[in-house]
């Protein structure tokens, strides 16, 4: 029954493969891990190198008649409510490059959620696409990006007729969920498809109580990370499609151009059991993961000094539903920074938050995290805020940086034509007046604050700089410290 969810096709061919006693003169050189070391395989395990098959002459034949990974990939799009899937093994970076290939061609203009992942401005860059951002709906309260709003979709597809899609991010890195059925039926009224970079939310279809997922709202592709909140390895990812505005073969194309022809299998029979185990057992897990994530949000929202963002923030389309599985903190009350907090958790309890920056924690609850851990969470965050009420050498947020809603995007050339320019490396106290030609995006969320393509201005400058001192990492840029930028000539 190719229907048939309990299947996992992939896994089923590589216990297949494992146990045949295959002789090889291709690839792999390590050759089921003969060739490998003794320490690595004592690191990873010796079955990390039995299992690294290839896909032809491996979990399938030369030609592949078995259809393996096909059939799994079918299996995937039924799970998630679409009609086609590809199973991604770079991440939803590599699935968000092959989103934007498969809606338009370059030098056309395309909508783009201005909290979009840094992976979506390479992107833009990769693709030589023009952007249109929508703006997100600030949070001053939390100072934070929310969803966009349906006003905001419809007055820049009414201020752009000539674009060729719409592409945001829901939920969002603190688990907001916009109204994507109103977002999708905006873009459809006006013939252009909507993309969404799910990368947080591939879970959210498999429970009642979570925010309704963008394919099954009716968006026209979704991007999501299967090793973020489900139980893939690192990178495995899927791509989903539902659309009568894009064609499948422009789909299967732009995913080819990107995926590797070696892709590690390892990842890919991960995304195939995950798919079974949340398809077959997915209400339960995310029933009992709710009720760890509930009980820790209480215990937090009880501990001087810490805010807990809730649902009572769900006041707008643009804040219309919230995956309580991410718990994000704002812990300024203490008076340190949230990297600092986030440094004395590491150092002090080995304890490991999905994100901080000058004033949030934020923790990622899934089905990994059993009780234990949920205790281990909430006594550290306890302990935490112990520590920090007796310290007097306290390092909170500086006064005079910067919110979020203050940093502006004024392009003067496009993503493409700033990376691609004639450039040169000036500091950054030097650098406001000047168009970045690289992105800088503090990590984690990743969302850059500056875009190839964009005017520095003094308020970056100051952002940048405060964010630095406080503890701020710019992952990606020439200069890891951001003592000097790439700008254009």
């Amino acid at each position: 029954m190719p229907g048939d969810q309990t299947q996992a096709p992939i896994l089923d061919a590589l216990a297949k493969y494992r146990g045949s006693g295959s002789v090889s003169f291709g690839v792999p050189g390590h050759k089921s891990g003969k060739g490998a070391t003794e320490d690595i395989k004592q690191v990873i395990g010796s079955a990390v190198f039995e299992a690294d098959a290839t896909t032809q002459k491996g979990i399938d034949d030369r030609r592949e008649t078995q259809l393996t990974i096909q059939r799994a990939e079918k299996l995937a799009a039924k799970a998630w409510g679409a009609d086609y899937a590809h199973l991604s093994t770079n991440g939803t970076s590599l699935s968000n490059h092959a989103g934007f290939l498969s809606i338009a061609a370059p030098g056309e203009t395309v909508l783009v959620g201005r909290n979009a992942h840094k992976s979506v401005v390479a992107g833009l860059i990769m693709a030589g696409l023009r952007p249109v951002f929508l703006e997100p709906d600030q949070d001053d309260a939390w100072d934070i990006e929310h969803g966009i709003s349906v006003a905001e979709m419809e007055r820049q597809l009414a201020a752009h007729p000539e674009a060729k899609g719409a592409m945001i991010v829901s939920p969002t890195f603190f688990g907001v969920v916009p109204n994507l059925r109103a977002l999708a039926d905006v873009c459809h009224r006006h013939g252009k498809p909507l993309v969404v970079d799910e990368a947080w939310g591939p879970h959210l279809v498999f429970h009642p109580e979570m925010p309704p997922s963008a394919i099954t709202s009716g968006a026209d592709m979704a991007l999501g990370s299967i090793h973020k909140m489900l139980a893939g390895l690192q990178g495995a990812s899927i791509m989903l499609l539902k659309s009568k505005l894009i064609p499948p073969d422009p789909f299967a194309l732009a995913y080819d151009l990107f995926e590797s022809t070696s892709p590690p299998v390892q990842v890919l029979v991960s995304i195939d059991a995950t798919r079974r185990q949340f398809v077959v057992d997915g209400e339960r897990l995310l029933g009992e993961l709710l009720q760890r994530a509930r009980r820790a949000r209480q215990a937090l929202a009880e501990t001087a000094g810490i805010r807990v963002m809730g649902k009572e923030i769900l006041d707008s389309d643009a804040r219309f539903a919230l995956d309580e599985t991410k718990i994000t903190l704002d812990i300024s009350g203490l008076g340190i920074t949230g990297y600092e907090a986030d440094d004395w958790l590491t150092q002090n309890r080995n304890l490991s938050m999905g994100l901080s920056d000058d004033r949030h924690l934020l923790a990622c609850f899934t089905i990994g995290n059993d009780n234990a851990a949920t205790e281990a969470l909430i006594d550290s965050i306890h302990a935490l805020a112990a520590w920090a009420a007796s310290r007097t050498d306290r390092h909170a947020r500086p006064h005079d940086m910067p919110e979020r809603r203050d940093l502006p995007t004024r392009m003067a050339m496009t993503p493409a034509e700033a990376f691609f320019s004639h450039i040169e490396h000036v500091p950054l106290a030097q650098a406001a007046g000047r168009v970045a030609a690289e992105m800088a995006a503090p990590y984690p969320p990743g969302i850059p604050r500056l875009i190839p393509g964009q005017i520095i201005e003094d308020v970056h400058v100051a952002f940048l700089r405060l964010g630095l001192e406080a503890g701020l990492f710019p992952m990606g840029t020439s200069d890891m410290r951001l003592n000097t930028v790439r700008v254009v000539a």
